[in-house]
């Protein structure tokens, strides 16, 4: 799915995937694109950035890493459909999730940060964990095509090998449609992970930490240091364009 050469433009954040590639093409508003260069093998995680927090609730400043998460969680939240309260409760749970993976790995992770004296805390590894697109539309064929198929899943996830596409199902049985475009995005090399909202809301995180693969879980592994995606004046400069690494 992915150009030896070419990158790849998934939006997010939105009901209208064309009007946001076109705005972005004509210089406007690119907050909400998040661009995967070729053969990049690095994880997208919620360090990478630039975030837009223009539309964010409660903004403020953001002097340490649990106020920093909370924006950041806050932040998502907010790019989620406005009435879609299972898209809501992922993003929920997925936070209540970081900080689960994180505490059940405490002695382990205080231990390897021991020689910093006290620079950091374990906590500080939340922002390693894979940043949730939340309402991303995955191109399936030529994104220079005017007739690109854009298939909208619930959240889109890059590991560093692949996207996986988050669905959230119900009850009732998906349309022939919506089973031909899952198919395209699976031709296409996208992973589907279904989520079925009944369990979500029954079995809240303990449910999502097992529904979630491996990939997500011990997400710090990898990384040398904690890293933030707040650097001096952060909140001013990210509202930059496009979201790429």
């Amino acid at each position: 799915m992915i150009s030896a050469d070419r990158p790849l433009l998934i939006p997010f954040g939105t009901a209208d995937p064309r009007k946001a590639v076109d705005v972005g093409a004509n210089g406007g508003r690119q907050g909400n694109l998040f661009c995967l260069e070729p053969a990049r093998p690095e994880p997208l995680r919620l360090h990478h950035g630039p975030y837009d927090f223009r539309a964010t609730p409660g903004l403020g400043a953001a002097s340490d890493t649990e106020t920093r998460l909370t924006l950041i969680h806050h932040h998502l939240r907010a790019l989620c459909g406005l009435w879609d309260k299972n898209q809501r409760l992922f993003i929920e749970l997925y936070f209540a999730f970081i900080t689960a993976e994180l505490d059940r790995n405490a002695p382990t992770l205080t231990a390897a940060l021991s020689d910093f004296d006290n620079l950091y805390h374990y906590r500080d590894w939340a922002f390693s964990a894979l940043r949730p697109l939340p309402r991303a539309h995955i191109p399936t064929d030529d994104i220079d095509d005017k007739n690109t198929l854009y298939v909208a899943v619930d959240f889109a996830f890059y590991t560093g090998e692949g996207l996986i596409g988050v669905i959230i199902s119900g009850h009732q049985t998906a349309t022939k449609s919506r089973v031909s475009e899952l198919e395209s995005l699976r031709h296409a090399g996208v992973d589907i992970l279904e989520i079925h909202s009944g369990s979500l809301q029954a079995g809240g995180a303990a449910y999502l930490a097992n529904a979630l693969p491996p990939v997500f879980h011990k997400f710090w592994i990898g990384e040398i240091l904690p890293v933030s995606p707040f650097k001096p004046a952060a909140i001013d400069l990210l509202v930059s364009d496009e979201v790429s690494f």
